[in-house]
């Protein structure tokens, strides 16, 4: 236990990830729910996520390419400078209509150190501590969303953006003090791009599957505060129920770890059965009391779901002989372009059911989380 805890490299990992997810709470937790307070359509927010990700897809190769020549570390300093900007403008800008492809290009910009906490993982942590240690990694990030979605509450409600920034500003640069600590260079043999391409469209590997499935469960948690602070209609009590829901998660988190490291068939199983049980309340009620509830219990198993699918995930990667960095940029790689479709086909929905489209991203997320587990077996038994 001594041995998980306090190796310096999953220290780091731990810190850097709290540090990460206190300074991006604005954008991942509050994103779409500020955009809709702004006065922005749901449909029109669902293009923007795509168009996002459809930058943040074409740019992830870069992360090789940078990272080999200038680190690891600064790589993600780069992605920090492009989120500090996104806040800003989600913050102070009194007409996000005027600014929305500078709004566009910063958040799929910010993307481009997204394979890193992959490849940082797969580097450093051995298998047989990898759940526990996932289980530590998510129990670092709901530290951070917690204190920081307190503090986002705060601000929005008493209107103190500046200090608001000021913190992101230096969480941010603390995340990149850590990284620096056990930062490398990444192996680049050759153009990354058309490297990561090629392996893209030709590899016949499932793990580029699971990676695209998982496009439903992230639309879901992205837009599931959304649907959270349409029906209650109130800023402070939404932002209660998100924090309230964060701090449950710490207790569940902490017990898949260990029984994933002992069987992760049997935990993929479980987790994904409560998942789609959970999901599938969504589209049951519009009850404000039932859907605050259950959106306590979706917080808290869709990270235990994410502390069991990204070990055999990190496992899967472990099993290839493709560089980490290489496999990391594939993944999320196939899970950008799948979502640039997903979300261009939601936001066309949308714009004819407006809020109905909810029922369509929990009935794609119920459907991912049944072909995902399927996948997975195949992929690890192979």
């Amino acid at each position: 236990m001594k041995y998980i805890f306090y190796k310096d490299e999953y220290k780091y990992i731990y810190l850097s990830e709290f540090f990460r997810d206190f300074a991006r709470a604005l954008g991942e937790t509050f994103g779409a729910v500020m955009l809709y307070k702004a006065g922005l359509p749901i449909y029109l927010i669902l293009l923007i996520y795509g168009v996002r990700f459809l930058i943040t897809g074409l740019i992830t190769p870069l992360f090789i390419t940078i990272s080999s020549k200038i680190g690891l570390a600064n790589c993600i300093l780069i992605s920090n400078v492009f989120s500090i900007i996104n806040a800003y403008f989600m913050l102070f800008s009194d007409n996000l209509y005027s600014n929305i492809i500078i709004f566009i290009i910063t958040m799929g910009l910010m993307g481009l150190a997204n394979p890193a906490s992959d490849a940082l993982s797969s580097k450093y942590v051995d298998n047989k501590h990898r759940g526990r240690f996932n289980s530590i990694i998510y129990i670092s990030k709901i530290l951070g969303t917690v204190i920081a979605s307190a503090l986002i509450t705060w601000g929005v409600v008493s209107n103190n953006n500046t200090i608001l920034i000021i913190l992101i500003v230096i969480f941010f640069f603390l995340q990149y003090i850590t990284i620096k600590r056990i930062d490398y260079h990444p192996k680049n043999n050759g153009n990354a791009f058309s490297t990561t391409i090629m392996y893209l469209f030709k590899s016949k590997s499932k793990y580029k599957l699971i990676y695209s499935l998982r496009t439903n469960h992230i639309i879901e948690r992205q837009f599931v505060p959304l649907y959270l602070y349409i029906v209650l209609n109130d800023f402070v009590l939404f932002g209660t129920v998100i924090i309230v829901s964060l701090l449950f998660q710490i207790i569940t988190v902490s017990l898949i770890g260990r029984y994933t490291d002992k069987n992760i068939y049997k935990a993929n199983n479980l987790v994904s059965s409560i998942k789609i049980l959970i999901t599938g309340i969504y589209l049951l009620t519009k009850n404000k009391i039932l859907v605050s509830l259950n959106k306590t219990l979706s917080d808290n198993f869709d990270k235990v779901y994410e502390t069991s699918i990204q070990t055999s995930i990190q496992n899967i990667i472990n099993k290839n002989k493709e560089g980490n960095e290489l496999l990391s940029a594939v993944g999320q790689m196939s899970l950008c372009f799948t979502e640039v479709i997903i979300f261009g086909l939601l936001a066309l929905i949308s714009f004819f059911i407006k809020v109905d489209v909810f029922y369509v991203i929990f009935i794609l997320s119920i459907v991912s989380t049944l072909l995902i587990n399927c996948n997975i077996k195949k992929e690890l038994s192979s």
